[in-house]
């Protein structure tokens, strides 16, 4: 995919894309690179130690340079939302069981075990 192509899309840290061009990024080969660090912005934010891992299949064959994207507020590269894979569900544990924690900090319904949601097989 060329430069051109690639949509600008807000910054994972700042939240804003006025100052956001893009850029060619280096990509850790994979998670158990002993650089690599979870983002602690979104699950792969493509910032602070990203990898293939956090890429979709379509773009992990890129590597190792990966057209991304680069805020200049920030100073941080990351790759935007259609490329990054998505952030696997959350649960929280209830007496009887649990539940799915859902982006807005909502609770799903009881659960015997994780792998009874259909989300838990991504």
């Amino acid at each position: 995919m060329n430069a051109h192509a690639l949509q600008l899309e807000a910054c994972p840290r700042c939240n804003l894309a006025t100052r956001v061009s893009h850029k060619l990024l280096l990509i850790n080969p994979a998670d158990d690179h002993p650089h690599a660090s979870p983002s602690i912005w979104r699950h792969g934010c493509a910032c602070e130690g990203f990898s293939v891992d956090d890429l979709k299949p379509e773009f992990a064959h890129q590597g190792p340079f990966i057209q991304g994207l680069y805020c200049e507020t920030c100073s941080v590269g990351y790759v935007p939302e259609f490329m990054a894979e998505p952030a696997p569900p959350m649960y929280k544990a209830d007496p009887e069981g649990w539940r799915r924690v859902f982006p807005d900090g909502t609770l799903g319904p009881l659960l015997n075990r994780i792998a009874d949601d259909p989300e838990s097989q991504r």
